[in-house]
């Protein structure tokens, strides 16, 4: 605590803490500390606000797009339904099954291929050539449809047909009261993923990713071929959505920012459907992104109170000498309250009359320096004079000064920085300067006249009546220019 307090003590004992101005700009300052940290409050709290808002609309978007390929899934579901009892399907001769789909798929182009496959796995129809078809079908699928006997899903990932993301689906066809003897299959293009991104109103820099089962990319949304095939399974944000149905995160991709991350799985895990043909629709919206709303109304606000707090600093620092300066006027009644110190002894005021630095053109001897020299000469003013006082004749104010005319008067009863005590009532005239600088005295210029006896009503120079009569004031203070002792030394 001592170190955080040791700038304010320093400022505290430098002359600036003494001006008006300073201080005035240092309360505005302060005024505006509980705004700032109310403002840094509220946009953390927007912040958080609009993390949540941006996780739970990355969430809806990663829903409605896993709702949108669940759609797909159930629309090629009662497709291949209706495929399997068409007679072109069911009967023994397949030549017109393909011209069947061919057309089908000119007409639905979502359909990449339509065909059907006998149970040894061979090509028996398909609205594209044979040979393109043949490669595309995985004998695993096919073998995987037969032993299921029910409608299948596949594995997502490229076509190599035409190197679109695919997925292909089957059913077996009964054509009798035996097991199946023939399947029907359609591959399905991925590729309105774009469609749907652009209708969803993603936010600038969204990543709309489609991933298999095994975490690789089969789909991307801005397209980017370069990534499709990558995988990302040990990446932690996939290794965690691999195991898990759904769910919303903040995590660091591999480009190195920050993200939103929402994921949604196509076909839910179920004992029908092991996972084997599943998928996994992610959403990733930049953080920045999320909270930009958020900064721009953080910096906008603290735009608005800075300008704020300037203009207050400057109105305190340019309008202070208008409505609260010391002006002329007030500088003379701080000289008349320092000359009452004299007579009272009291110096707890002076401290918001001098600054700290105060310099005494004019010094005592052995007089120290700053304010606690007027301090020293104070007191021992007060020892040496009990009963005297410096009072006032005329004070004159111009500019940063303040000259005062002053006449001195007690009973000088003890040493007074040299000045052996008389016993005697006693006078001296004087004149002093004093400079002001942020309403505090800095300055001081001092000039007295000897110190005389009073007998009577009359001053008498020395115990002695004067031959040419009294001396004036004039007489007094140039004295010591004839070989008397320093005019302030004297009197003090």
């Amino acid at each position: 605590m001592r170190v955080f307090a040791l700038p304010f003590r320093w400022l505290a004992g430098t002359s600036a803490a003494h001006s008006l101005r300073v201080r005035l700009t240092l309360l505005v300052l302060l005024a505006a500390l509980p705004a700032l940290g109310l403002l840094l409050l509220t946009a953390s709290e927007q912040r958080t606000d609009a993390i949540a808002a941006g996780q739970s609309e990355a969430r809806r978007v990663a829903r409605l797009a896993a709702a949108n390929q669940d759609g797909l899934i159930d629309q090629t579901r009662l497709l291949l339904n209706t495929l399997a009892r068409l007679p072109e399907v069911q009967a023994s001769d397949l030549t017109q099954c393909s011209p069947l789909f061919t057309n089908l798929i000119v007409a639905d182009p979502r359909y990449t291929n339509l065909g059907v496959v006998d149970g040894d796995g061979a090509l028996a129809c398909s609205a594209i050539s044979t040979e393109a078809a043949g490669s595309a079908i995985d004998a695993g699928f096919v073998q995987r449809v037969f032993e299921n006997n029910a409608f299948t899903i596949g594995t997502y990932g490229v076509g190599s047909v035409d190197g679109r993301p695919t997925i292909y689906f089957a059913l077996p066809v009964e054509t009798g009261s035996g097991p199946p003897s023939r399947i029907v299959f359609a591959a399905l293009n991925l590729g309105d993923l774009d469609t749907f991104a652009n209708q969803a109103d993603l936010q600038q820099g969204s990543i709309l990713t489609i991933l298999d089962a095994n975490g690789t990319i089969i789909l991307r949304y801005p397209f980017d071929p370069a990534v499709v095939g990558t995988s990302l399974a040990d990446t932690p944000a996939v290794r965690d959505l691999l195991t898990s149905q759904s769910g919303v995160n903040i995590v660091e991709l591999p480009d190195g920012d920050e993200y939103v991350f929402a994921f949604e799985r196509v076909v839910p895990v179920s004992e029908d459907n092991p996972g084997i043909g599943t998928a996994y629709i992610t959403v990733a919206v930049p953080e920045e992104a999320v909270v930009e709303a958020a900064n721009e109304t953080f910096r906008r606000n603290l735009g608005r109170l800075g300008i704020v707090a300037l203009l207050s600093m400057v109105a305190a620092w340019v309008l202070s000498d208008v409505f609260v300066r010391r002006d002329g006027e007030t500088r003379k009644t701080l000289v008349a309250e320092l000359y009452q110190a004299f007579g009272s002894g009291g110096v707890d005021l002076l401290d918001d009359m001098i600054a700290s630095d105060f310099v005494d053109r004019s010094p005592s001897p052995g007089q120290a320096r700053g304010i606690e020299g007027v301090k020293q000469v104070i007191a021992g003013f007060r020892t040496a004079f009990p009963d005297g006082a410096i009072v006032p004749q005329e004070l004159l104010a111009d500019r940063d000064k303040v000259v005062a005319r002053v006449t001195l008067t007690g009973t000088h009863v003890g040493d007074f920085f040299g000045l052996p005590p008389s016993g005697k009532a006693v006078t001296a005239d004087g004149v002093e300067t004093f400079r002001f600088a942020g309403g505090l005295i800095v300055e001081s210029w001092s000039m007295f006249g000897e110190i005389v006896p009073i007998v009577g009503t009359e001053i008498v120079p020395n115990g002695r009546e004067p031959a040419g009569g009294r001396r004036g004031l004039f007489g007094r203070l140039f004295s010591r220019f004839r070989g008397g002792a320093p005019a302030r030394e004297e009197a003090r």
